[in-house]
């Protein structure tokens, strides 16, 4: 079992107590609340005001929540708005082409799936809203990663090696980053089963009004289904889709 962080768990046990109730506290009253020492919840409170996750009001000397959690919640409230705003445009694509359509965002060096529409086709991945990939190995993962800075890039390719999940799988650095060049010029990504055996993908990035890619489209395809010809149609149709859902965004007014 993951040992977890005394300290840490104290930190949101502090910023559990303020309510709607009771949006202000002292130092005292948090302390009786929490049953702990006023010098141990003294120390949490300065580590929490120096990153703004509490404030203090100036005209009681009393605590409040900060604008950092503000910050935080909307962060949150984009991704549901992302769903709502692409969700209607994948279930047309997967109801046009008869596939498995994921929306997914990055997260460190993986993608997070936030929807996925056409759950009755047969013989695809068996992939859940909430789950997670490698970025490296998958169609999404390629668009999403080749929309970060070089130092952004740099920073995730540290995190550790590229896992080797099936014979096509891309586990060499130098080689990712000629794909991601690759991805950024055409504009889309393929995922050739380098992440399931037998499963074929194509990719295509959701842009924020400011122009940076935020999240990404794909249609998961058994190779079976999916030859030549018929991966050129999906994926203009993946693209048109993404455009259209990216301009959606941008009228929303969603932020990045």
């Amino acid at each position: 079992m993951t040992k977890l962080l005394s300290s840490v768990k104290k930190s949101m046990k502090v910023l559990d107590t303020f309510t709607e109730d009771q949006p202000e506290m002292s130092l005292t009253e948090i302390s009786k609340i929490l049953h702990s020492h006023k010098s141990s919840i003294s120390r949490i409170l300065i580590t929490l005001s120096s990153d703004g996750f509490v404030e203090k009001n100036p005209l009681n000397n009393k605590y409040r929540l900060g604008l950092k959690l503000l910050d935080l919640a909307n962060r949150v409230s984009n991704r549901y708005d992302l769903r709502e705003h692409a969700g209607p445009f994948m279930e047309s694509l997967a109801e046009k082409i008869g596939e498995i359509i994921h929306l997914s965002i990055l997260d460190g060096n993986e993608i997070v799936y936030l929807e996925k529409k056409g759950q009755g086709q047969p013989l695809t991945v068996a992939t859940r809203v909430g789950g997670r990939n490698p970025a490296h190995s998958s169609a999404m993962g390629k668009v999403l990663l080749s929309g970060l800075s070089k130092k952004e890039l740099a920073d995730v390719l540290d995190v550790g090696p590229l896992v080797k999940f099936t014979p096509n799988t891309i586990t060499e650095i130098p080689e990712l980053l000629r794909e991601l060049e690759h991805v950024k010029e055409q504009g889309f990504a393929l995922d050739d089963e380098e992440s399931f055996p037998g499963i074929r993908c194509v990719s295509a990035p959701l842009y924020s009004r400011e122009g940076r890619i935020i999240a990404a489209i794909s249609a998961s395809v058994p190779k079976q289904r999916m030859g030549n010809m018929r991966i050129r149609e999906i994926r203009k149709q993946v693209i048109e889709t993404a455009r259209l859902i990216s301009e959606r965004i941008s009228l929303s007014g969603l932020k990045e």
